[in-house]
């Protein structure tokens, strides 16, 4: 574990450094910047920001720590949109002359503006709604990768509120609640004591990072009811929730063995995305999801598209039905280019009373 824990690290650390030194050697060239001390200082400092502000946001978490971390986690958003800008005029350049420095300004000011615009973007949080056939009658919010450390306490209480005013029968939490695992974690996990239905949870990657059985302990004390590879009643529906340590190929038989009544609604929870056939042969009428983040920033979503076959939206097969959301809140920098943090309200109706 240790062995792939240090490979992981290092492939981190070596694209970091590739991303960063393409970046500022470019940026350098088209103005005409020695490359000397400075560069190559600036170019480690980046390469190791985000993992070295993060360590330390999470065992020292202090004002210090914390603008560290938001300084580094926001480098990485505009080191990604300066690449992407950089690659665009790469090609171009192909086929057209453009004067170096004029360029450099040019990327510079699109890539300001689109900063700007990804900043704002994420701090508005849409209701996202959805309509599903049943044989029940119950709404449903879906929150996912709120991401708390990465997010505020203040940003966590705004959706409690905003979830309470939708006035759901059920709140679930498809995972990737909180980054790391600390006092203020803690603090802030009591906040859910103020959601106001009955809340049910499944766990995340970043919650197997942050040590799960405290986050676990925490939410218990919270009020809310964490599902791993179990089955719970409520309201007349199934509520299955996988838990994020399970391998994917394993679901079916998971399911097999719990004590299911298939004449109830059936909802299962997962942090990845499970295909709708899969859940079609479960015989799972609605499954929701998260992980991905509809790609966060542009031109990410192209990038995940080559490893995830749902990325984000509805998806249909044989009665079955999969919801991947793009996620309540962020990771990393606060940052939404391309995609929107949403809250989904699932209303699931009762189609046979309403042909009656």
């Amino acid at each position: 574990m240790k062995r792939l824990f240090s490979i992981f690290f290092s492939v981190i650390l070596l694209l970091s450094f590739a991303l960063n030194f393409y970046v500022l050697w470019r940026l350098s060239g088209l103005f005409k910047i020695k490359r000397g001390i400075a560069f190559w200082t600036a170019v480690i400092i980046c390469s190791v920001s985000l993992v070295g502000s993060s360590m330390l946001h999470r065992h020292f978490d202090n004002a210090i720590t914390k603008i560290i971390y938001v300084i580094a986690t926001h480098w990485l958003g505009i080191m990604w949109l300066l690449f992407s800008t950089l690659i665009v005029y790469e090609i171009v350049r192909l086929f057209i002359k453009i004067e170096p420095f004029t360029a450099g300004v040019a990327i510079l000011v699109i890539v300001g503006l689109a900063t700007i615009i990804a900043i704002i973007n994420a701090q508005l949080v849409r209701v996202k709604e959805l309509v599903i056939p049943g044989n029940v009658n119950i709404n449903i919010v879906q929150l996912s990768d709120i991401h708390f450390g990465s997010t505020s306490e203040k940003f966590l209480q705004r959706i409690i509120e905003k979830t309470n005013s939708l006035e759901p029968n059920i709140v679930v939490i498809t995972g990737d609640l909180v980054d790391g695992y600390n006092e203020k974690t803690e603090k802030a996990l009591q906040r859910l004591k103020g959601l106001k239905a009955e809340t049910f949870f499944v766990t995340g990657n970043h919650e197997m990072y942050a040590g799960p059985e405290k986050v676990i302990e925490a939410l218990g004390r919270a009020n809310v009811k964490v599902l791993r590879n179990q089955l719970a009643d409520f309201a007349g529906i199934q509520i299955i929730g996988i838990d994020e340590s399970t391998v994917l190929s394993d679901v079916g038989w998971i399911v097999e063995r719990l004590s299911r009544d298939k004449s109830k609604f059936c909802v299962l929870l997962s942090h990845r995305p499970i295909g709708p056939k899969a859940l079609a042969d479960m015989e799972i009428e609605l499954a929701l999801a998260g992980h991905l983040h509809g790609g966060q920033i542009f031109p990410f979503n192209y990038v995940l598209r080559l490893g995830y076959k749902y990325m984000k939206g509805l998806y249909k097969a044989d009665g079955s039905r999969l919801y991947v959301t793009t996620g309540t809140g962020t990771w990393g920098p606060r940052m939404r280019l391309g995609s929107r943090s949403e809250i989904v309200l699932i209303r699931i109706q009762n189609t046979e009373l309403r042909k009656q």
